[in-house]
């Protein structure tokens, strides 16, 4: 670990993992490097949840398509989350401890590390070999452990903002399972006024402007976008514009983040459907940017035809149905990414709202707060000064859904009228990047190299569509496969 060029890469690393917070950039941009060092035949990438379990995100410096999760204290990572401390097994297959952990039948010996910060483990990596001879020793934890102990700003960064994530989780599991017990009340007052008890009110500039334009376009009957943050009210809108455009039929809702494609299509399009039940009213595609290519040509069919065929008695079905979606995800960057239909979204980008998010909104949280805090209590209860200066100050990952849970809580457990500063929760401090400026070393590169690589990243920005990389290179995609193959990297038959 003393070689400049090592010295580069980690500082290099290091830059990476502060400006992107995510921690599965974070786990696939670590795991890639170590198996750089380790040459092994897999690097895995945990991550520790709060409740004890590893969820296993990266391998060999990729994301995985879908996250695999183990119990508490199962496999290596597993027991090393629980131990604080490194362990490897050089015979996984006798091994009880190793056991039940996620590997491939060939491998032979595991070593497993914690990363760490302050004594909280916030992840594990782990190192697989599947040669015979090789026996994992002290000094390949030293190896790993250099180049965590030069990751601490980064591994900081990580541990304060995945804290404030998981305190967001658990608060959002308690809003839902809230929000599920009232859902037939909540219902009713949603038809109501809009400053009632539909929870999204504010006198902040930037939301009054969003209020008023969609109460302008709810007369009309193309469809609406709606983009925002967990938490902000996309939902509410969505009904309220149907409350505000005076169309006969009823609201439904398809939540497409809580259901499998194929539930989802017997959800929305059978005889029985959302959409039937919608007919004359307004569907609201909740998490829009959750549902597959299938469902999205669907709705397409439905947006543009006026008709849909039911997937039980496969009957041609009219349809006078506003379609409203919304969505956490920005679908301009998923049209991007190739992961949503480019004219799905035009057809819903005809009106396309975006809902300000609290740190937004700074001025609408005292309002907002004493709202949730009193709302239909006979006994009033009072924010001082300095428990509105800390709800202020705080940047609000989970949005007004946090706020309300926060003030029903505070209220529970307050005696007395007045609510203080140190009545209220100690909320997570707002993560700061650190931003550390790396002097670009000088590399040298033939002509050759230097394409190789640029048409590789471009491949790898893409997703490996070909066509997609030639366009942007400014090539023909049969010169991109000629050049694929003169790098070895495809065979001559797959031209």
């Amino acid at each position: 670990m003393n070689t400049a060029s090592i010295q580069n890469e980690l500082a290099t690393l290091s830059t990476v993992l502060l400006s992107n917070l995510d921690e599965v950039v974070f786990f696939s941009k670590l795991s890639g490097f170590v198996q750089g060092q380790m040459n092994e035949h897999k690097v895995l990438g945990f991550e520790v949840l709060s409740d004890g379990c590893t969820r296993l995100i990266a391998e060999n410096g990729h994301a995985l398509d879908a996250a695999k999760i183990l119990n508490k204290g199962q496999g290596l990572s597993g027991y090393v989350a629980r131990m604080k401390k490194a362990y490897y097994s050089n015979s996984v297959k006798r091994d009880p401890i190793a056991s039940t952990g996620l590997r491939d039948e060939k491998v032979e010996a595991e070593l497993c590390l914690p990363i760490m910060f302050e004594g909280s483990v916030i992840g594990t990596i782990n190192v697989q070999s599947i040669k015979k001879d090789r026996q994992f020793t002290e000094s390949d934890i030293a190896v790993i452990n250099d180049i965590l102990n030069q990751l601490q700003s980064p591994i900081r960064n990580m541990h304060l903002y995945l804290m404030a994530k998981n305190l967001n989780r658990e608060l959002l599991q308690r809003i839902e399972a809230k929000e599920k017990e009232l859902s037939n009340r909540v219902e009713i007052q949603v038809t109501k006024g809009f400053e009632d008890n539909s929870q999204m009110i504010g006198l902040s500039k930037n939301f009054l402007e969003i209020v008023q334009t969609a109460k302008k376009i709810a007369s009309q009957d193309f469809p609406v976008l709606l983009e925002g943050q967990h938490g902000v009210g996309k939902k509410i809108l969505a009904k309220k514009i149907h409350a505000w455009s005076g169309r006969k039929g009823s609201v439904v809702v398809a939540s497409c983040s809580a259901m499998s494609e194929a539930q989802l299509d017997r959800e929305i399009f059978s005889s029985k459907g959302l959409l039937v039940q919608a007919n004359g009213g307004t569907l609201i595609i909740d998490d829009i940017g959750c549902t597959s290519h299938h469902i999205q040509t669907k709705l397409l069919r439905a947006l543009v035809a006026g008709e849909m065929i039911t997937v039980d008695t496969e009957e041609k079905v009219a349809l006078n149905v506003r379609m409203i979606a919304t969505s956490k995800i920005s679908l301009k960057q998923m049209v991007e990414a190739g992961s949503f239909k480019e004219d799905l979204y035009y057809r819903l980008n005809t009106v396309a709202l975006r809902i300000p998010s609290l740190r937004e909104r700074h001025e609408d949280i005292k309002v907002m707060a004493e709202l949730f805090l009193n709302n239909g209590k006979s006994e009033k209860k009072i924010l001082t000064s300095g428990a509105i200066e800390k709800l202020t100050s705080y940047f609000w990952p989970g949005n007004g859904h946090e706020l309300k849970n926060i003030m029903e809580r505070t209220y529970i457990l307050t005696d007395g009228q007045y609510i203080e500063a140190s009545h209220l929760p100690e909320f997570a401090q707002e993560v700061k990047v650190e931003k550390v400026e790396v002097k670009p070393s000088y590399q040298e590169f033939t002509l050759f190299d230097l394409e190789k690589k640029h048409i590789i990243d471009t491949l790898d920005h893409l997703s490996g569509n070909k066509t997609r990389a030639a366009k942007a290179l400014g090539i023909t995609v049969k010169t991109l496969y000629n050049k694929l193959h003169s790098y070895g990297l495809i065979d001559a038959r797959e031209q």
